[in-house]
Formats: C-alpha cells, sequence, structure tokens
C-alpha cells in the first residue's frame, strides 16, 4: 500500500506543480507544506485491509466515526511518503457515494490562506470552497480532477480537538 501511495502522490504532486506555475502568486501556493495523504477505502472491508496494512508502520493511530464511516489518522513511524508526507488519512467511503477510492486529496499546512471568496478573488480561474466536517475547517482548491485542502492548522490538531471534546464528555464536563 506504501508503494500505491507514493506512485499516487507522485501524480498529485505533478498536477499541484503545472496548478503553481498558472498562479498569480506562486510563493503562496509553494510555501504550502504537504503534510497529510487523503486515501479512500471503497467500504469497510477495505478500510479494515488498508488499516490492517499500515498499521506497522506507524507510532500514533486516531480513529474516529464522522458521516456514518470511519476515518484513521496515522503519523508514519521510521517512514515518511513521498514529498516527506508523514500523516495518512484513511477514510471510508460514504454510504452510497461514488466517490473514486485511492488517493483523494493532498492536506497542507497553509497558514496564509484565507476564505474561499478572499482565495476566488486572487485566483478567478480556480475552483475554490470552504468546507468544514465536524472539528475541521478548510478551503479547498479543485483542480485536474483532484483536490487541495488549504489547512490553517495541522491535520493532527482536528484528532487532538476530537479527543478533547471526548474526554470532556467522558468526565461530565461542559463541552
Amino acid at each position: 500500500m506504501i508503494d500505491d501511495l507514493n506512485k499516487t502522490i507522485d501524480e498529485y504532486r505533478s498536477k499541484w506543480q503545472s496548478l503553481v506555475e498558472g498562479r498569480k502568486d506562486k510563493s503562496r501556493f509553494d510555501s504550502a507544506i504537504a503534510q497529510a495523504a487523503g486515501w479512500k477505502a471503497a467500504d469497510l472491508a477495505d478500510f479494515d485491509k488498508c488499516f490492517a496494512e499500515l498499521r506497522g508502520n506507524c507510532e500514533q493511530m486516531h480513529v474516529g466515526w464522522l458521516n456514518d464511516r470511519w476515518i484513521a489518522m496515522m503519523v508514519l513511524r521510521d517512514t515518511k511518503l513521498n514529498w516527506d508526507i508523514q500523516v495518512i488519512k484513511l477514510m471510508q467511503r460514504r454510504p452510497n457515494s461514488t466517490d473514486a477510492v485511492g488517493l483523494d486529496h493532498i492536506d497542507f499546512y497553509a497558514p496564509d490562506f484565507g476564505d474561499a471568496d478572499i482565495e476566488q478573488a486572487k485566483e478567478s480561474d480556480l475552483k475554490i470552497t470552504d468546507e468544514a466536517n465536524g472539528f475541521c475547517k478548510w478551503t479547498s482548491i479543485w483542480f485536474d480532477g483532484t483536490e487541495a485542502k488549504m489547512r490553517r492548522e495541522s491535520v493532527l490538531d482536528v484528532a487532538i480537538a476530537e479527543m478533547q471534546d471526548a474526554n470532556k464528555r467522558i468526565l461530565n464536563l461542559k463541552v
């Protein structure tokens, strides 16, 4: 699976570099740090298979239930994926979804990116949307059949917030 991830990351990176070349302010896009590869599994059985295959390469994992599906945040231990990516977001495809499986997106740490309206004004030829899911918020850039999720925080901050919320609920603290 690591080989499949690396192959598709390389293909994605080529598309990303083409996108960056066409930008008005290339430096803003170049400064975004690829931080996680989002891999979509077909169903629960595929999710479990991928999880089991990746687990031995990880030092930390967080698995959560969101929107009727499992999502795992997996931090690699002794290796990095291509593009120096060290986090895998393994996502079960939503029920009744026909989304493609495999590499779904790359999450970028991009604290300088603003809301979609601001970004759309700067780069009017791109499709840019604001998205949210649970504790997650990001700005999506849709290009060449794929997605870049521009985040103003680390993808691990989401797992931390989910665990802090669970902790408060378990201790019966105000949420």
